[in-house]
């Protein structure tokens, strides 16, 4: 009886396997409807990793930095922290993986290019096409941008053509051959053509489906993004522009939408704080979801915010939840700001308006129309200025270096829990009139981060380069 029933399975099993290879390959047969295609934009989009916010030196780990330096054994933070570039090549072996290469490939490979190579066979309503296309190419220029940003050096446009950027997926790729690591110009190049494919269909909604899917604004902010980095300053204030002649909303992060009462646990205290409601945020294009918590602000990092800036002044902190009697030294053993918000939406890695608002500051000083670029930081800065710390600055700056230390202080306090800071000071670094060399002082030790340190650019995780011979450190 046990050989008749082995016989019989093995029968039903190959008639099964013949059936299957009647079919088209896995995957091919699937997602043949627009409804269908749409699901993959269901995807939550993230970025995991502190990695850019703590090699900038705005953030630490909540891990006791003391017992960290004297470890004889330096880990990879201790490298990050110590900005020790003698180091680098230990620094990519303990690379193991990472996070943002793994969840902005992953982004590239199982929604966007799925849906460009898929949606011209798909059955559906054309609107609805055009418009799933076009949030592909945005969502692929956006994560692109970011990928190039941690894994490569800064765009320069004298040597930008000749730079070891990053591996490009796109939609035609064939599987069975390993991906090319192209140039930085050349990543550049497929960014901008990937916006503005999306921008030439004019499909996408004025209002997103939600704050996490695409709207009409974000591949103009992509673009501006992608164009500041290439130096074209004319360009990326035009398209800036653009993105806010669709949403120019700055959420007022002092009114009472936009507060809580964080409750301490020593004595009770009551303390007004920023609460961020998921997805309610009109200046938000593009959001992708974190929270802020145990995050450790170093005493650097303070030091750069503008008095009453509320992303710190009203920031739920450990000090708030412990009454002010305990604060982030005593988990760190060095001073820090240690913050413990569990209940808002941070927009870390997506897209919003003060970006844009930034951008078109910082280009008006390059033409030395100050108080022009003074009014857009005032933009933002009335949303965020404790009212009685307030004051405009347009009218009030006639240099250079004050307009440029304006906005390096209104930047850092808008992106200091995002990877941006590291984006946009990664930038500057190709700039002499923006460049600057980082210091912290770390258990009476000074250490320095200049800006042609080879710390600013990640290496890329080993588990990739193992699949992929083409893919080698941009780092050494």
């Amino acid at each position: 009886m046990k050989k008749i029933f082995v016989i019989l399975t093995t029968c039903l099993l190959l008639a099964s396997c013949a059936e299957f290879t009647e079919l088209q390959p896995k995957g091919m047969n699937l997602l043949s409807t627009v409804d269908e295609l749409e699901l993959l934009l269901n995807a939550e989009f993230e970025g995991p990793t502190t990695d850019m916010k703590r090699m900038c030196g705005d953030m630490i780990s909540y891990a006791n930095i003391p017992n960290e330096l004297a470890s004889p054994t330096p880990s990879r933070y201790t490298i990050m922290l110590t900005w020790d570039e003698s180091k680098i090549e230990t620094f990519n072996d303990l690379t193991a993986s990472d996070g943002d290469y793994t969840s902005m490939y992953g982004f590239i490979g199982r929604v966007c290019n799925p849906i460009l190579s898929r949606i011209g066979d798909a059955t559906g309503d054309e609107a609805k096409k055009n418009q799933l296309k076009a949030e592909a190419y945005t969502i692929r220029a956006w994560a692109q941008y970011i990928l190039v940003n941690k894994f490569a050096a800064a765009y320069n446009p004298s040597t930008a053509a000749n730079t070891p950027g990053i591996p490009i997926l796109l939609e035609d790729w064939d599987i069975s051959e390993p991906t090319e690591v192209w140039t930085v110009a050349q990543v550049y190049d497929q960014i901008i053509a990937d916006c503005d494919a999306a921008i030439a269909l004019n499909a996408l909604p004025l209002n997103n489906v939600n704050r996490m899917r695409m709207s009409k604004a974000c591949p103009y902010a992509v673009k501006a993004l992608a164009l500041m980095a290439m130096q074209k300053f004319d360009e990326a204030e035009s398209v800036a522009k653009q993105a806010l002649d669709i949403n120019s909303t700055v959420s007022d992060y002092l009114d009472a939408a936009h507060t809580t009462i964080t409750t301490g646990y020593m004595i009770g205290g009551q303390y007004p704080s920023l609460y961020l409601a998921k997805l309610e945020q009109e200046e938000d294009y593009f959001h992708t979801y974190d929270i802020i918590f145990y995050e450790a602000v170093s005493q650097e990092g303070i030091t750069r915010f503008e008095p009453g800036y509320a992303t710190y002044s009203r920031m739920s902190s450990m000090d708030m939840m412990y009454d002010y009697f305990m604060g982030g030294e005593t988990m760190t053993g060095v001073p820090c700001f240690m913050t413990f918000d569990l209940n808002s939406s941070w927009n870390t890695y997506g897209l919003k308006t003060p970006h844009m608002y930034l951008t078109i500051a910082e280009c008006e000083i390059r033409k030395g129309n100050f108080d022009e670029a003074m009014k857009y930081l005032d933009a933002v800065r009335v949303k965020r200025v404790e009212p009685a710390m307030y004051a405009p600055l347009q009218g009030n700056v006639s240099t250079k270096a004050d307009a440029i230390a304006h906005l390096k202080q209104v930047s850092h306090g808008e992106f200091v829990y995002t990877p941006y800071n590291f984006i946009i000071r990664k930038r500057w670094n190709q700039l002499d009139d923006m460049k600057e060399t980082f210091t912290r002082e770390l258990v009476g030790k000074t250490y320095t981060l200049a800006p042609d340190s080879k710390m600013w650019i990640f290496p890329f995780p080993k588990n990739a380069m193992s699949n992929n011979a083409n893919i080698v450190p941009n780092n050494l």
